[in-house]
């Protein structure tokens, strides 16, 4: 994380002397958000199950327990009632409520797989060996609500869900209070971590409106699968927050919705003059399944309301790095038109006069399989704030594909563009590869302190005749940049080094002397590595030695993304080495497994020492087996030939227990 903040800041140094009149964004500060599991040494250990434990009401256990107390529920065991979570003011430390098999599990900062198997032949799943906590008030009360000023609170290896009777689910997580009860900073719960968890829905509702609600401060979700969040006629969120000032840290979950994936804002808050603020958001898996999608061949029958991936009505400092997002599609008319990801300020009606998205940093995601790309209203129809500072950074974004997932407009604004945008500064687009059917953008309205440097793009001309850099009522490139992005010079360069291709040349003649622009007329005339098969290996649209573009961008570097950087952001750690406390019967043997070469790209070598005979798994990031065998000595080798670059967990099951790793593949 550290390295990644100071490329990061390195690189808005940079930025800031060649734009000295443009403005970067801003940064989160995030060091208050713990993710690493405290030392427990000395806390009290309370369990919780139906005979010989402590407890067997999982609120009578939460109630006694003070600061520095381990409450450990018997995995396999279900535990209904919606709990509640006091403030606590005796001891120092945290309540971490957890599994006992977490063994079982993953080992810090690898992502749970809920069907992934343990080897062990009690709890054959990951989502086996962990507590149920299930809510079953048909009202809809969640399975976790805090208290005013609840703190320190940790969730490790639980498996929350609702109960199918229950068909209208209001949320399953409470960190905080949205409503009008909470409306003071001195009332806002804080520090609180879902650690790797199973948190979902279920299909027979009517409304499953979110995993977890973060109306607090000092929040972190980690590693977690929360998935299943979908309703009808109604918004329904992995993740969201509307009355918690931050910091928050989101990172390396699989997020799974219907409305939004990740949601901040979409209601008043509360809280008078409450912006969202500090928020990380790193490695998480964005993705709506094809089987919610109406026509899809995989339709499983539900018309659930389908909006986008990411959106902010309000939020500033964000930085949304390393994640992929996955499938978004126009769903009219109850839904949205299909965007991947949308800033667009809410002032909800006057009731958030302050809302306000500004410092926003998009850097090494890929974001795949979407009617439109980004679209970035600057204003609330001209009220509230003015978004500014916002980076959009060495990004792939692929198959960006108006036909296909788009809203069937070929002359609007949401068929296949890139980026839809106006009323904005400072906005900064730099080194980024974009597949899409549109236009590059579609300007709804002027903006200054506009950068469009160093980016791979299509310029293809639309089935609605929009191409380039285009805003309406004009044509695309001179007589865009000059009714649209008026301080935009051929002298300035904020217009410079992009490859357009299919791009119409004759189209930019106000951007050929100081800045050059290049508009070869196919993907074949870029030199990609292999661009026919980007699809299924993006390492594939990296550029060539022969290149015309290589070593060409104004940094000397290769025009587009760097995916090196991209790969490096995905699977960045956050540095919580040592003990976790954690009773995890794996550890001693962990030392005695190594892995190499790591990362790799075919042959690797497994050093298991005298773990022979034991079975082992090489999993997927959703858990899924994709080769499985028996060591037969001390050193052995697999073929991970057939394998797409990625992260995968190599597991050996040994004792009873679960040695994990991860292998990082890169083709």
């Amino acid at each position: 994380m550290q390295k990644t903040i100071l490329f990061l800041l390195s690189f808005i140094i940079i930025s800031a002397s060649v734009f000295s009149q443009v403005n970067s964004p801003a940064l989160p500060n995030t060091n208050a958000v713990v993710t690493c599991f405290p030392d427990t040494a000395g806390y009290k250990t309370i369990t919780v199950g139906p005979t010989g434990r402590d407890y067997t009401d999982l609120q009578q256990a939460i109630n006694a327990a003070n600061l520095g107390t381990m409450i450990v529920l018997d995995a396999g065991g279900t535990f209904k009632g919606g709990f509640t979570l006091p403030n606590k003011t005796i001891g120092s430390g945290w309540i971490i409520i957890m599994s006992s098999r977490m063994e079982l599990l993953p080992a810090k900062e690898i992502r749970v797989s809920p069907t992934a198997i343990t080897g062990n032949s009690t709890y054959t799943t990951q989502a086996a060996a962990m507590a149920k906590i299930i809510t079953v008030n048909t009202s809809g009360i969640p399975c976790f609500a805090t208290q005013t000023n609840a703190h320190h609170y940790r969730f490790v290896g639980l498996e929350i869900t609702a109960d199918n009777a229950v068909l209208n689910s209001y949320g399953l997580i409470q960190l905080g209070d949205a409503s009008s009860a909470q409306n003071s900073i001195s009332q806002v719960p804080d520090y609180f971590v879902v650690d790797r968890c199973y948190i979902h829905g279920h299909t027979d509702a009517t409304i499953m409106k979110f995993g977890v609600r973060v109306d607090c401060a000092n929040a972190a979700i980690i590693d977690s699968y929360i998935s299943d969040f979908h309703s009808v006629g109604y918004d329904a969120q992995a993740i969201a927050g509307v009355n918690g000032p931050g910091p928050f840290k989101i990172i390396n979950n699989y997020l799974e919705a219907s409305g939004e994936n990740i949601l901040f804002g979409g209601a008043a808050a509360s809280i008078t003059g409450l912006v969202p603020s500090d928020i990380e958001i790193r490695q998480n898996y964005f993705y709506k399944p094809w089987s919610w999608k109406v026509g899809h061949t995989s339709y499983a029958g539900k018309h659930w309301t389908i909006k986008n991936l990411f959106e902010l009505k309000t939020g500033v400092r964000v930085l949304f790095d390393g994640n992929i997002l996955e499938n978004s599609w126009a769903d009219f008319p109850i839904g949205q038109s299909g965007y991947a990801i949308l800033l667009t300020i809410r002032t909800e009606g006057g009731g958030s006069p302050q809302a306000e998205v500004s410092d926003i940093t998009i850097s090494n995601n890929i974001i795949r399989h979407a009617g439109a790309g980004i679209t970035f209203a600057g204003t609330d129809g001209g009220q509230g704030n003015q978004s500014k500072r916002v980076k959009i950074y060495n990004n792939l974004f692929e198959d960006i594909n108006g036909p296909a997932l788009g809203d069937g407009n070929i002359y609007g604004p949401n068929d296949g563009t890139f980026i839809k945008f106006g009323q904005a500064h400072d906005v900064i687009i730099e080194h980024n590869t974009i597949f899409q059917t549109g236009e590059i953008t579609w300007a709804i309205d002027t903006s200054s302190g506009f950068i469009y440097t160093n980016n791979i793009s299509n310029s293809f001309v639309s089935a609605g005749s929009y191409q380039g850099i285009y805003g309406p009522g004009v044509q695309q490139g001179n007589a865009t940049f000059a009714k649209y992005f008026t301080d935009i010079t051929d002298a300035n360069k904020r217009f410079h080094k992009n490859v357009m291709i299919g791009g119409d040349a004759n189209k930019y003649t106000n951007f050929n002397s100081s800045s050059i622009n290049y508009y070869p007329t196919s993907a074949s005339n870029v030199g990609f590595v292999n661009y026919g098969n980007g699809s299924t290996n993006y390492h594939n649209y990296t550029l060539k030695n022969t290149s015309a573009y290589h070593n060409s961008a104004t940094d000397n570097k290769d025009i587009g993304a760097d995916f090196v950087k991209l790969d490096s952001a995905q699977k960045a750690d956050r540095g919580c080495g040592g003990s976790t406390g954690i009773i995890e019967k794996s550890e001693p043997y962990k030392s005695q497994i190594s892995i190499y070469p790591n990362p790799a790209n075919g042959i690797i070598y497994i050093n298991a020492q005298t773990f022979v005979s034991a079975n082992y798994y090489i999993t997927d990031f959703k858990g899924k087996t994709i080769i499985k065998g028996k060591t037969t000595s001390d050193i052995f080798e697999i073929d991970t030939e057939t394998l797409v670059s990625g992260i995968y967990i190599f597991s050996i099951e040994i004792k009873d227990c679960s040695i994990k790793q991860k292998i990082i593949i890169i083709k």
